[in-house]
């Protein structure tokens, strides 16, 4: 793995810095198409995990300036790029920004969205934190998984592979309502599972 591809993974100092405007960049249509599909409110928390450049955390910040959007992040350079991007909600007391890993995050807050876009396969325990993220959620709360394959596994067949193993693990977890859209894209299509956490 070359440097800059362990920068993409947990981005540190000025390289991960670099890191972390590339993803922004490639990530922007695939934020937008995630965002309308989780359906975001005014009034709703939400937590993001892997904010990276707090770009995604800007947006719902300015769209729905009732709602409070929380970040969870392993790097240390994405949380100080985050805040500043949102320095004003920061502020306002309308943004809260963490490091550490999903797996191990601790909230009082009860979450109505929670969302993650191009890290899943990074989380280094997926299972622990799927059931994190499901006690985090408050009854009838959303969560929404995107990825889209890249390097080596850039392509369809692992797109459509990515959504049919998201959508197993999270049922096997708990989640209801599950469901699988694809976005064609380059270098591969992108696939979204969102589900719902119902009694």
């Amino acid at each position: 793995m070359s440097v800059l591809q362990k920068q993409f993974k947990e981005p540190s100092g000025p390289l991960g810095w670099l890191a972390g405007k590339i993803m922004e960049f490639d990530n922007r249509r695939i934020h937008h198409w995630s965002l309308k599909r989780l359906g975001i409110q005014n009034g709703d928390k939400v937590l993001e995990i892997g904010y990276g450049t707090g770009s995604c955390i800007d947006r719902i910040a300015a769209s729905y300036p009732h709602a409070v959007v929380d970040g969870i992040d392993i790097s240390e350079t994405m949380e100080e790029t985050a805040k500043k991007k949102n320095e004003k909600a920061i502020r306002e007391g309308r943004v809260r920004l963490w490091t550490g890993d999903i797996g191990d995050f601790s909230s009082e807050t009860s979450y109505d969205k929670i969302f993650a876009i191009n890290n899943y396969p990074l989380w280094n325990d997926q299972e622990k934190s799927l059931a994190r993220i499901h006690s985090l959620l408050h009854e009838g709360g959303i969560l929404l998984i995107t990825v889209q394959p890249r390097g080596d596994e850039a392509s369809d067949e692992r797109a459509k592979e990515y959504g049919e193993e998201i959508a197993a693990v999270v049922r096997s977890t708990g989640f209801k309502d599950v469901s699988i859209a694809y976005k064609k894209g380059s270098p591969a299509m992108t696939a979204c599972v969102t589900c719902k956490k119902t009694g």
